[in-house]
């Protein structure tokens, strides 16, 4: 039996995987000009969003040791971004995903019992980055991220022109007193008024203080659901695909020729993704739950608000994933390139539009995967 973790898959997927990992950090050390002020945002955008999926990837197509380079490459670079306070936090947060990824490969655990395990893993990941975040600002992270992104916008040399593009979108609000000299005209620029600023600087920390109460939970939920099951579906699939492709020099999947038990490839026993579902049942109890979520965000108690959003996220994501896995579907059915495949659905998720999919698709059976329930005999023939 082949080993399930090599370090290299080939020479060639592990020099392009490596790259493919390396440049994006590359890109946000110190100098590049091109990517603004905020490097360090990016970087951690990119972390939280993207890393463990393209780790959990590159792991399965490429080997274990071009995992390790990007892995290595990103930490370095959130460190010299950030100091040891942010490896810390990005190591907490990457390196148990990552882990409990190659454990479940390792001792080949079904894709039923993997998928939701690396989902808690995340979830459990998020939260404790959250809660020592909470421990280093003295319990009070909203206010202390809002006076940061404040002081930076007051000390930026440009800080002023975007405090009143902020304005102009409506974003952050200004006295009405102060509107009409907002701004004053300087020899080679505009700047506003000390008065103006010092209201606006307020605003934005009253946004970023309410928007994060509600961006926070929303990403522990639903970025927790969403980024687990990817870093299950991607790898093993399209790890797959690159084994059987290394094996028998050909692109079309293997499901489609039949010698899928030809190919020695972890796959873990994982459904093709156009065939998932949720069961009758379970689908009626995430619509409630849905529904539910929400109906509590609007509650005047905080901790009910709150429970509401992440209920509400999490429901929204499974409908999302079946959504996917229905669009996926139809694709298939049309022969449509693998390509679009993947892209189609992935920018779909940026938009509620992939939930109300996978809510028709649960409701309707257009797939025929659910059996129609049996009907109940009459007592009186």
């Amino acid at each position: 039996m082949k080993h399930p973790l090599p370090a290299v898959r080939s020479v060639k997927a592990a020099v392009v995987g490596s790259i493919l990992l390396m440049l994006p950090y590359l890109f946000f050390l110190p100098g590049r000009e091109i990517l603004g002020p905020l490097p360090a945002v990016y970087a951690v955008l990119l972390t939280v969003y993207l890393l463990p999926v393209a780790l959990c990837l590159v792991t399965t197509v490429c080997g274990v040791l071009p995992m390790l380079m990007g892995l290595i490459t990103a930490l370095s670079t959130i460190a010299t971004l950030m100091g040891t306070t942010g490896l810390l936090l990005s190591a907490l947060y990457v390196v148990p995903i990552v882990g409990a990824f190659l454990a479940a490969v390792w001792f080949r655990v079904p894709f039923k019992k993997s998928c939701p395990i690396l989902i808690g893993v995340h979830v459990a990941a998020l939260a404790a980055v959250f809660a020592v975040c909470q421990y280093m600002t003295g319990g009070d992270l909203y206010n202390a991220a809002g006076n940061i992104a404040a002081d930076f916008l007051k000390n930026w040399e440009m800080g002023d022109l975007l405090l009143y593009e902020f304005y102009a979108m409506g974003l952050i609000d200004l006295n009405e007193s102060l509107r009409e000299n907002a701004m004053q005209s300087g020899l080679y620029s505009f700047t506003l008024s000390e008065a103006a600023r010092a209201d606006m600087l307020l605003s934005v920390r009253t946004m970023i203080t309410e928007r994060l109460q509600v961006m926070i939970p929303n990403l522990i939920a639903s970025q927790s659901l969403l980024s687990g099951v990817g870093c299950m579906l991607l790898p093993l699939r399209f790890g797959y695909l690159a084994e059987e492709k290394r094996a028998f020099r050909r692109e079309e999947p293997a499901e489609e020729s039949g010698i899928k038990q030809s190919v020695d490839f972890p796959d873990l026993e994982m459904p093709p993704f156009q065939t998932w579902h949720l069961p009758r049942g379970i689908g009626w109890q995430v619509g409630l739950a849905l529904i539910a979520g929400y109906l509590l965000r609007f509650s005047g108690t905080h901790a009910v608000k709150i429970a509401g959003i992440m209920l509400y996220a999490a429901a929204s994501g499974v409908f999302m994933i079946q959504g996917a896995a229905f669009i996926n579907f139809m694709q298939k059915r049309r022969g449509t390139k693998r390509f679009w495949r993947v892209l189609v659905p992935l920018l779909l998720m940026t938009t509620p539009f992939l939930m109300f999919i996978g809510i028709f698709d649960q409701f309707n059976n257009v797939r025929g995967l659910r059996k129609p329930p049996e009907p109940k005999e009459d007592m009186f023939p």
